[in-house]
């Protein structure tokens, strides 16, 4: 629970036996005893913080990001019982030696928060001062496929055509070559009139690789696909090799007549040599004639049918600046991304989904997350990870990763079955490349080739590989009424999906070793690793693919390519769309009209919820009662 809110201001304190907390100036100091150091945004580096010193602040970094972070958090839980927000703008920093030290603070604006409870509880706290969490569409729990070089409507229909004919269950594609690459809103090689705004209606698409987007849009629908298209927070400069765009010369010019962007003292900001989109403004998503100017242009792609936006970017504040509101640098690097998601989320409004890589506090109440661009690596799967259990223990709950990696050579046939694996047991399970040749080739060469990392691309030539990433895409598929009710027990609680392992059970258990609801699951994130020891909390498992039971310290032995550890607690269950745990074929239907329940143990009790179901499966040896509303189909077996 809150037990104090301190206001920093000279001399102010907060003591018991426990923990003693100083204010000094613009710094910190807090003095007790802990092992461990949890949260503090979707860090790669570290789960455990203690001996480190970490720098909230937002930072754009290509591959093995290290200290950095795209989304900090001035949020974290000690192992003595205590969670300490900073409610903050700032570029603060934390060191965590023998003793805490916080340092750079506003002491006219900044508050410290104080929160005593376990893991949970904190968690709890964070989530009710900083907003609930958006409730997210059932589709994004489905499997997500993504290529940067599908950049025309022909591979879009190809794409989806292959999908169905390999029976290869989708739920959502992301579109990342589609815009014209100068206005980031109007489809490549569109013509259209001079006006201010542009309706669906205004377009010509006949000289253009998107010949009919509406209709692609409604046959990716048909097939129960939902569409995202990629977005960046850039008013572009566009050098003198890339084609004249008229209206983007006119809207270069409006945005800063009407200082619809971030400025500087006297001119329109613009990112820095060196940078993405170097010589770009940004908007100023503060500025409420900026979000009129943004997205009046944007409805026509949710008028036909658009789902989502994935939101990239956000990362572009690096020297002196001032928006609308007159937050300066100190406050909009890290708070601009916030801004920018933000908007994105309330355009879309509830139905619709933004999908970021950048993000700040109050980040939940508007956005799914991806961990951004890493290399098809081990050592980069195993940053992704501890990203990952970072940001479910500060409350992000949708959190998802590029499978296999986004850059440079395909992964190993090993990384890319270990990626996969992770993946099902992620909340949200997504396939994405960078561009052909590489985004940041000049600074990291690889050929031009085809890296997409789907299925049906790693799979070329191996049929064996193609046919087990599939078995892992219909168990993805086949586990969506697990995952989706688990989610929404989540989102009443306040809690995520994925978790570490201390949010429910006390103790000590290996790092790499985490909860999928009621899973335990034991990803497997070393190259050619052999034997695993498993430490299970107190009570009986059952191993979840081969049904043994199991209990205390295990170790696994002779691990081959395909082997995937998970483990359900005894006196729990698990739901799923079809009685086979790996069906051989299964549909992307999100309709849950028929469950099937895996009752483990003699006696136990599960609740399950969707939007038609809310009830509590009771079972004592052959004995089973279901108390509330049960409006599917059930059927169930016991595994003793």
């Amino acid at each position: 629970m809150l037990i104090k809110t301190i206001n920093l201001k000279m001399s102010n304190t907060y003591n018991n036996q426990e923990i003693n907390i100083i204010t000094s100036n613009e710094e910190i100091y807090i003095d007790c005893k802990y092992d461990k150091v949890y949260g503090l945004g979707e860090r790669y580096n570290a789960i455990n913080h203690k001996g480190q010193t970490v720098n909230n602040v937002v930072e754009e970094q290509f591959c093995n990001q290290g200290e950095k972070t795209y989304f900090p958090l001035p949020f974290f839980m000690l192992d003595n019982g205590y969670g300490i927000f900073v409610y903050t703008k700032n570029l603060v920093s934390f060191q965590f030696i023998d003793s805490i030290c916080i340092k750079n603070f506003d002491p006219k604006h900044d508050k410290l928060f104080i929160f005593k409870g376990d893991y949970k509880e904190c968690i709890q706290d964070f989530i009710e001062l900083t907003g609930n969490t958006k409730k997210a569409p059932k589709w994004i729990f489905g499997p997500w496929i993504s290529a940067h070089r599908w950049n025309s409507q022909a591979i879009v229909s190809d794409i989806r055509k292959k999908i169905k004919r390999l029976n290869i269950p989708v739920t959502a594609l992301v579109l990342e070559q589609w815009s014209d690459e100068a206005t980031f809103y109007i489809f490549n090689g569109a013509t259209y009139p001079d006006k201010k705004v542009l309706s669906y209606e205004d377009f010509s698409y006949e000289n253009s690789p998107w010949p009919n987007p509406e209709q692609m849009v409604q046959e990716l629908h048909e097939e129960g696909i939902k569409l995202l298209l990629w977005q960046c927070p850039v008013v572009k400069f566009i050098p003198e090799e890339e084609p004249f765009n008229s209206r983007h010369a006119k809207e270069w010019d409006y945005v800063q007549n009407n200082r619809l962007v971030v400025w500087t003292k006297d001119k329109p900001y613009i990112i820095p040599e060196g940078h993405w989109f170097n010589g770009s403004m940004i908007p100023d998503f503060s500025n409420p004639d900026t979000l009129e100017w943004w997205f009046n242009n944007r409805q026509y792609l949710l008028d036909i049918g658009v789902d989502g936006f994935k939101t990239d970017g956000g990362e572009f504040i690096y020297s002196e600046v001032i928006n609308h509101d007159c937050e300066t640098m100190e406050q909009l690097k890290n708070n601009y991304a916030l801004e920018y998601v933000k908007a994105y989320s309330d355009f879309l409004g509830d139905d619709g989904v933004a999908f970021s890589r950048a993000g700040y506090i109050s980040q939940q109440k508007y956005s799914l997350q991806w961990a951004g661009d890493q290399k098809s690596t081990f050592e980069e799967l195993k940053a992704i990870y501890r990203a990952g259990i970072n940001a479910s223990l500060c409350g992000q709950i949708h959190w998802g990763f590029d499978i296999g990696g986004f850059s440079g050579e395909l992964p190993s046939k090993e990384l890319y079955y270990r990626s996969n694996q992770f993946a099902v047991f992620s909340p949200i399970m997504q396939v994405h490349s960078e561009p052909v040749g590489g985004q940041f080739s000049a600074i990291d060469p690889i050929r031009a080739f085809n890296n997409e990392r789907t299925p049906w691309n790693m799979g070329e030539g191996d049929k064996e590989l193609l046919d087990d990433i599939r078995q892992l895409y219909n168990l993805r598929m086949n586990l969506l009424p697990y995952i989706y009710c688990e989610y929404l027990k989540a989102l009443q609680q306040k809690s995520t999906v994925m978790k570490h392992m201390n949010i429910d059970y006390d103790g000590d258990f290996p790092e790499e070793q985490y909860l999928f609801g009621d899973l335990l699951v034991i990803p497997i994130l070393q190259k050619h690793q052999e034997v695993r020891e498993v430490i299970l909390p107190k009570g009986n498992y059952y191993n979840f693919f081969t049904e043994e039971k199991v209990s205390n310290k295990i170790q696994v032995k002779n691990i081959s390519i395909k082997d995937v550890f998970v483990y359900v607690p005894e006196g729990k269950a698990i739901v799923t769309k079809m009685e086979e745990l790996l069906p051989e074929r299964i549909s992307n239907s999100l309709d849950d009209q028929r469950l099937y329940f895996r009752l483990y143990g003699d006696i136990g009790e599960y609740r399950y919820v969707d939007e038609d179901n809310d009830f509590t499966f009771i079972w004592n040896r052959s004995t089973v009662t279901t108390i509330g509303k049960v409006s599917s189909q059930i059927t169930w077996k016991r595994i003793q």
